[in-house]
């Protein structure tokens, strides 16, 4: 099965007058064109937050104008720029726990996938808190013969891009510590920093997806300053196989298609 991960979408409204850098909405609809087009059909679409610029009312219209067009059904999250009541009332058959975090849990084929609401409503940074922690053990005990793919919004670990990283991660230890102690969770998928990156969490390979909008400049410097870079953009694969879970990137806008090269075509 293929699993996408579209993320950072930050849909706009239609009269929009913020400088945005690159066509936000025009980079959704060819990722969900792109999507529809893979071959095997792609089973789900996890959509990691920041699905919205700003959670307004009219960015929401937009975003369930755009994901109407979508094939594979959608599971999104709630990112630090939409709002948990925007999100569920966006996507009302999402199957949305009973509490004030706006987290999931869903079976697609063999495999499971969560959900986890990471955010800090009216902040940028991440939390995960006792209810959320008692949660997520609760559905991390359930026996489950499949793979488990986690999704959060934000990375559970420290990126190195200074201004990105200061919003912190309240709970990164109680998080580390639920993956450490239950292991079987063997894929995360995040979003937030709008440009691909890796690292092990709890013995859990964790990887922040490829945004559809400008990316964060790579800067690991200690005082890198604030810049953004329109390199090329797409959304990932994760194409699963038994417990087999094998990640690619689909590159959307570039302008190339796929094409023999001299030396594989055999004379006849």
């Amino acid at each position: 099965m293929l699993i996408a991960q579209l993320t950072d979408t930050h849909v706009v409204g239609p009269n929009t007058d913020e400088e945005l850098y690159v066509d936000n909405n025009g980079r959704v609809v060819e990722a969900i064109d792109s999507i529809n087009r893979e071959s095997p059909a792609v089973s789900v679409v996890l959509a990691t937050g920041d699905l919205t610029q700003w959670g307004a009312p009219e960015e929401f219209v937009e975003l369930s104008r755009f994901t109407a067009k979508l094939r594979p059904p959608i599971l999104p999250l709630v990112g630090n720029h939409d709002n948990r009541d925007g999100i569920r009332g966006c996507f009302p058959s999402v199957p949305w726990v009973d509490a004030e975090h706006a987290s999931w849990v869903a079976e697609i084929e063999h495999v499971r996938v969560i959900g986890l609401d990471s955010t800090r409503p009216g902040e940028s940074g991440a939390e995960f808190d006792h209810d959320r922690e008692m949660w997520l053990r609760s559905i991390l005990d359930q026996r489950h013969d499949g793979p488990t793919v986690l999704t959060m919004h934000h990375p559970p670990f420290v990126t190195g891009i200074g201004w990105m990283d200061r919003a912190g991660f309240i709970g990164l230890e109680r998080f580390v510590a639920v993956l450490s102690e239950t292991k079987v969770v063997d894929r995360i998928q995040c979003g937030h920093l709008h440009r691909p990156m890796s690292s092990v969490v709890g013995g859990v390979l964790a990887e922040v997806g490829l945004a559809t909008t400008v990316h964060v400049a790579l800067d690991v410097g200690p005082d890198g300053p604030v810049q953004v870079i329109r390199d090329p953009v797409g959304y990932r694969l994760l194409r699963i196989t038994g417990r087999s879970i094998v990640g690619h990137t689909r590159y959307i806008g570039i302008g190339e298609e796929p094409f023999s090269p001299h030396w594989s075509l055999k004379e006849s």
